[in-house]
């Protein structure tokens, strides 16, 4: 019985289904969201002031619940269209994470109200989970990113994206370097000044403040005082390691990614203007909606050349002829991929030469 029932329900709620999927697509949908998210982020720099925040304590809760519950019905919806591919986008999964984030904020005052919970504790989990009402804002920059008139500001999320493995690897590299140089600073220069040196974690705290270059030079003068001005050595060391290479590198990383991320847009741009404007002479490449009609245009070409030619042809001198043809025409389809590509390698080139006078020029 329960099969014979499942069985008829299950078309409508794939029609259900369907039906919501094409809900949460619609533009309207999207912009509704998004005025959301807007009002939300507005509420959230009102309650920076102290004065707003008092008098308007009851208005921020009551407009708190009113998002929360649109935030939840957008959830219900995207995961109901799109089952398990709903937490495959990165958005989602953030706009998921703020949900369940802004869900404990509201029902853990409750359950503290209600005596389910011991003051201390409710009163520290209640204050870690306000740290997180400013990712709320967060939202803000998908809106951002999704109007097209903010090209830039696409190129330069995308250019943070692909940076960020070479980025991770750099500063694994500089905290490696960090912890090296605070063992050793530290075993060497704890009785010189135990006010930076004393502690390990003192310590890597100096040198990371030394990463900034602040107050380096009254570090070396208080080591000076009590006779370790050798401390100058491993100063410089670290600060041309740090500061001028790492650091430098994570810039390199950035300018060199942005370049790449232009060049990609003008391909683009290129390949679609050649997509609307399609060559059409005899040697040029094909496209699928042009098969049909440029085979017969080949063939009244062939023909026309037999007729010209001197004397009879065989069928198999025609087939040879045209394979020749066919032949011909992939050997300049070739050349024009070989053209195109040598020209991108030609700009990728001279965008990093570019970059690397421009930094000399800086550096100068």
């Amino acid at each position: 019985m329960l099969q014979s029932v499942w069985e008829k329900t299950l078309p409508q709620l794939l029609t259900l289904r369907a039906i919501i999927r094409k809900f949460t697509e619609l533009l309207a949908f999207e912009l509704f969201i998004f005025t959301v998210v807007g009002i939300h982020t507005t509420v959230l720099v009102a309650q920076t002031f102290a004065e707003v925040q008092v008098r308007g304590e009851w208005f921020f809760s009551a407009m708190d619940a009113v998002f929360l519950c649109v935030y939840v019905l957008e959830a219900l919806l995207k995961i109901i269209a799109l089952d398990l591919d709903y937490f495959r986008n990165p958005w989602n999964d953030i706009d998921f994470f703020i949900m369940i984030m802004m869900m404990l904020d509201f029902v853990l005052p409750l359950l503290l109200s209600m005596g389910q919970a011991t003051h201390s504790d409710a009163s520290s989990l209640v204050r870690v989970l306000r740290v997180f009402k400013g990712i709320r804002a967060v939202r803000v920059l998908r809106l951002l990113l999704t109007l097209q008139i903010l090209e830039n500001l696409q190129e330069l999320t995308s250019t943070f994206a692909l940076s960020g493995p070479s980025i991770g690897a750099i500063l694994l590299l500089m905290f490696t370097f960090l912890f090296m140089f605070s063992v050793d600073t530290h075993d060497l220069f704890q009785s010189s000044d135990p006010q930076h040196f004393g502690e390990l974690f003192d310590t890597i705290f100096t040198l990371f403040q030394l990463f900034t270059l602040d107050d380096w030079s009254f570090i070396y003068l208080d080591c000076v005082q009590t006779g370790a001005s050798y401390i100058i050595f491993f100063l410089m060391a670290y600060i041309i390691i740090e500061y001028f290479t790492f650091l430098n590198l994570v810039i390199a990383v950035l300018v060199d990614n942005f370049q790449l991320a232009l060049i990609k847009r003008q391909e683009l741009q290129k390949h679609h203007w050649g997509k609307r404007a399609p060559s059409r002479g005899f040697l040029s490449p094909l496209t699928e909606g042009q098969k049909a009609t440029k085979l017969e245009d080949d063939e009244a070409i062939l023909a026309q050349l037999i007729k010209n030619m001197e004397g009879p042809i065989t069928p198999t001198e025609k087939q040879l002829l045209f394979t020749y043809l066919q032949q011909m025409a992939s050997i300049e389809h070739l050349q024009q991929k070989f053209r195109s590509q040598a020209a991108t390698t030609d700009k990728i080139i001279d965008s990093f030469f570019e970059v690397g006078d421009t930094s000399i020029r800086y550096g100068e």
